[in-house]
C-alpha cells in the first residue's frame, strides 16, 4: 500500500503569515547583534591598556567601536620586520578613554589578536620631538639631520621615568608620556619622555647599533611567568617551525619542551640539567646588574627574520624582549651579557 498524504486542514492552511513588520523587527535584531561589541572583546582592550600603561581598569570606559574589515593578520598595523599573512580579517575598531586621554585598538572578531593604534611620530607633540631630538644631538654629538624616530608608543611613568636600576625605589606616580625609539647613522637610541618632553631620560639598557622595535601585541598582555619559573626562553621560527622552550625554576631545575607541527602537543617537558643555588643566585644576580627590565616589550630583529631564521624570546623579572641570534654582536650590551650567560647552561 501507498503512502496517504491527508490535505492539511483549512484552518491551518490559510492561517496568517508572520507579520511584515515582525520579521523587519527580527532582522534589525538580529544586525544589531551582529553589530554589538562582544563583552569578551571589550574586556581584553580594557585588560591590554590597563596593563600596558598601569591604569586601574575601571578608570577605563569605551566611547565608540565599529565593525572593520583589516587587510592582513596584522590588522594593518605590522611592525618593523613582521611577517604578515595577506589574507583579510574580520574584527574590530574600539576607543577607550581614561577621561583625559583617548586610545583605539584594532582587534579581530574575538580578540585573540589585538594591535593598538600609536602612529606614532604624528601622536608626539611637536615641541616634544624638537626637545627630543635636540637632547639627542646634544648628548651624542650627532647632527639632529641624521636622526629619524622610527617608533614611538604612549606610557605612563613612575618617577623614574619606568628607568629600572637594582634597589631603586621610584615614586609611584603617573607622568604621562612616551617611550620612543630614535635611529641614527650607524646608532639607535630608546628615550624615555614626559608628554611635553619637559623630562627626558635615556634608556642606556636597550640602545646600541641595532635599531629596535616594539613587540606587537597579539591576543592582549602575555601571561605572567610564574613565581616558581626564573627565566624562560623560548626560540621560534626556521623553515622546521619547531618551537623550543627552556624554563629554569627556582630550585635550579632547567626543563626544556619541544612542539613541532607534525605534533597537536607538545612534548613532555624533560630534565636538561641542574644547578646549584649558587649558580641560580648569581644568575639572577646578573638580570638584576645587567636591568633586564629595561629590555622589556622590544625586539632586536633584522630582515634576516623573514628568511624564517629562528629567532628567541627571553622573559624573566616580568619583562620580554625578543632577538635574532644572527644579530648577538649588535645587540645591546645588557643583552649580549644575558645570552652569554644563559648559553652557558
Amino acid at each position: 500500500m501507498g503512502f496517504v498524504v491527508l490535505a492539511a486542514p483549512q484552518q491551518a492552511a490559510t492561517a496568517s503569515p508572520q507579520p511584515a513588520n515582525s520579521a523587519i523587527a527580527q532582522a534589525n535584531s538580529n544586525q544589531s547583534s551582529q553589530n554589538r561589541l562582544p563583552r569578551a572583546v571589550a574586556r581584553q582592550v580594557q585588560r591590554d591598556l590597563s596593563q600596558r600603561l598601569d591604569i586601574p581598569r575601571r578608570n577605563l570606559e569605551i566611547v565608540s567601536f565599529d565593525r572593520q574589515t583589516w587587510p592582513d593578520s596584522c590588522l594593518g598595523l605590522a611592525a618593523a620586520n613582521e611577517r604578515c599573512a595577506t589574507a583579510t580579517v574580520e574584527g574590530w575598531r574600539v576607543e577607550l578613554t581614561n577621561g583625559q586621554q583617548n586610545w583605539v585598538y584594532r582587534t579581530d572578531m574575538t580578540a585573540q589578536v589585538i594591535r593598538l593604534e600609536t602612529n606614532q611620530n604624528n601622536d608626539l607633540l611637536p615641541e616634544a620631538r624638537d626637545r627630543l631630538l635636540q637632547t639627542i644631538a646634544q648628548e651624542e654629538s650627532v647632527s639632529i639631520n641624521s636622526l629619524r624616530i622610527t617608533e614611538a608608543q604612549p606610557r605612563v611613568w613612575d618617577g623614574c621615568m619606568g628607568i629600572y636600576a637594582p634597589d631603586q625605589a621610584c615614586t609611584r606616580i603617573a607622568i604621562s608620556g612616551w617611550q620612543v625609539i630614535v635611529a641614527g647613522e650607524d646608532q639607535s637610541w630608546v628615550y624615555h619622555l614626559s608628554e611635553d618632553g619637559s623630562r627626558i631620560v635615556q634608556n642606556s639598557t636597550a640602545s646600541g647599533n641595532l635599531t629596535p622595535s616594539f613587540i606587537p601585541t597579539d591576543g592582549g598582555t602575555p601571561e605572567p611567568i610564574d613565581s616558581a619559573v626564573v627565566f624562560r626562553a623560548v626560540t621560534s621560527g626556521g623553515f622546521a617551525g619547531i618551537v623550543s622552550e627552556v624554563i629554569l625554576t627556582a630550585d635550579g631545575t632547567i626543563y626544556r619542551q619541544v612542539s613541532q607541527p607534525s605534533s597537536p602537543r607538545p612534548s613532555d617537558p624533560v630534565v636538561e640539567s641542574r644547578l646549584s643555588p649558587e649558580q641560580v643566585e648569581q644568575f639572577q644576580q646578573l638580570l638584576e646588574d645587567q636591568r633586564f627590565p629595561n629590555l622589556n616589550g622590544l625586539r632586536y630583529i633584522t630582515d634576516v627574520a623573514l628568511a624564517d631564521y629562528p629567532t628567541t624570546t627571553f622573559y624573566a623579572m616580568g619583562s620580554r624582549v625578543e632577538y635574532i641570534d644572527l644579530e648577538q654582536d649588535n645587540l645591546p650590551e645588557a643583552l649580549q651579557e644575558v645570552v652569554q650567560a644563559w648559553n652557558q647552561f
